[in-house]
């Protein structure tokens, strides 16, 4: 399988990630916050500007598109391209197959699933099986609950397999895996230690660290005695430690010729940020997020049991 080569001269590889953008087709907040997403990826990408024209390489972890519609991902597809660099996608549990992969790819905007950069193999691994059917020839039906049902990382038979062959037939020193579904224990209790994730990191040792987005916040842990790294997403991010919201976000790195991974996360400065972090994150979001509790537990609950278990009434919300 071919892989694009972006190769520039010798020394450290610098990349940028985005995460979670929600991008919509027409104005309006999204769900439990006020501001446009468009206006919080426009807040990121300017706190990233500098970065962003050192860069190599931009990599969009996913949930690119709020519901998958097709108007969003030409005009996210448009501020992508209009960038200084390569920008490289893969989906989350959000995106629809169909119109992600028809309306999003532009000059600047790619979906394939490997980049070399130096020494550096940048390798996106779909992990999104448990909300998809893969009908064969590398093509997948939507399920109608995909974004629930793919809460956690699995990665299908056919995209593992894809996978294998393209670090097998790299001859690159290093490897950074994205994902949109980070595989962190402590957060998806339901994932598998020894699935196909794991068998890549166990079976290709020149796979440093993994990289992902998915639950809105500059976390870090580790699988598989690799390092995960977490983006903040583009519309808002979640501070899980002091309970509030936090501004739209985004994730820089530094890839070194031996291997090591310098990575921080970062938050937008402006009125979105000051606003969010005044804002107490409700508490069956963060437990939803951090899998202490699942989207069909709280549908089965009433109001009256809502609003018990978690101190605080269901939120209505706002189309």
């Amino acid at each position: 399988m071919p892989i694009e080569d972006s190769t520039t001269g010798a020394g450290a590889v610098r990349l940028i990630q985005i995460s979670d953008v929600h991008y919509r087709d027409a104005p309006g907040g999204h769900g439990l916050v006020r501001h446009d997403p468009a206006d919080g990826l426009a807040a990121a990408l300017a706190d990233a500007a500098d970065a962003i024209a050192a860069a190599d390489v931009l990599i969009a972890s996913g949930d690119l598109a709020d519901t998958g519609s097709a108007g969003a991902y030409n005009a996210l597809g448009d501020i992508l391209d209009a960038l200084p660099l390569p920008v490289y996608c893969l989906p989350g549990n959000h995106d629809r197959h169909d119109t992600y992969t028809a309306c999003l790819p532009r000059t600047g905007v790619h979906l394939e699933p490997a980049v070399r950069v130096g020494p550096w193999l940048l390798l996106m691994v779909d992990t999104n099986a448990l909300g998809r059917e893969h009908v064969g020839e590398g093509v997948y039906r939507d399920l109608d609950e995909r974004m629930t049902l793919a809460s956690g990382p699995e990665v299908s038979a056919p995209d593992a397999a894809r996978a294998r062959e393209i670090l097998t037939g790299s001859d690159a020193e290093h490897v950074l895996v994205f994902v949109h579904q980070p595989p962190l224990a402590e957060i998806c209790p339901t994932l598998d230690p020894s699935g196909r994730l794991a068998a890549l990191v166990r079976d290709f040792p020149r796979i440093r660290a993994i990289a992902g987005g998915h639950l809105h916040g500059g976390l870090e842990g580790e699988f598989a005695g690799v390092p995960v790294f977490v983006a903040p997403s583009t519309t808002f991010s979640i501070d899980y430690v002091g309970g509030t919201f936090d501004g739209p976000g985004y994730r820089t790195f530094t890839l070194h010729p031996d291997g090591r991974v310098d990575t921080l996360a970062h938050t937008a400065p402006g009125p979105i940020t000051d606003a969010l972090r005044s804002t107490p994150a409700p508490r069956f979001l963060t437990e939803l997020m951090t899998g202490l509790v699942r989207v069909e537990e709280l549908r089965a609950m009433t109001d009256e049991q809502f609003e018990r278990r978690f101190g605080e009434p269901r939120p209505v919300r706002e189309h």
